[in-house]
């Protein structure tokens, strides 16, 4: 999993930034490894998730603009199930 933080390095989420890019950069690298051995490696992007954690550091906001954690699983299985590899598959709320 990613954050849209991996496309920018952000005040005071340098971590966190830097630690997303590097996620999506590896995914990328594995993808193109494995891939004689059949093996497929993606990235999750979900956009903000109706989560505790985000409950946690955010308050509570409308949660009409946030993502359901279903709507990522169900995302994630359809990523899963497909023949994708080296993808950064974004999940955006409906509109």
């Amino acid at each position: 999993f990613t954050s849209s933080s991996y496309t920018l390095g952000r005040p005071f989420y340098s971590l966190y930034s830097s630690s997303k890019a590097a996620v999506v950069n590896f995914v990328q690298a594995l993808s193109q490894e494995w891939s004689d051995a059949g093996i497929r490696v993606n990235c999750i992007n979900p956009e903000r998730t109706l989560t505790e954690m985000r409950v946690k550091n955010f308050g509570m906001e409308d949660p009409k603009t946030l993502l359901t954690a279903k709507e990522v699983a169900e995302a994630s299985i359809a990523t899963l199930l497909s023949d994708y590899s080296g993808q950064v598959i974004d999940v955006r709320i409906k509109k």
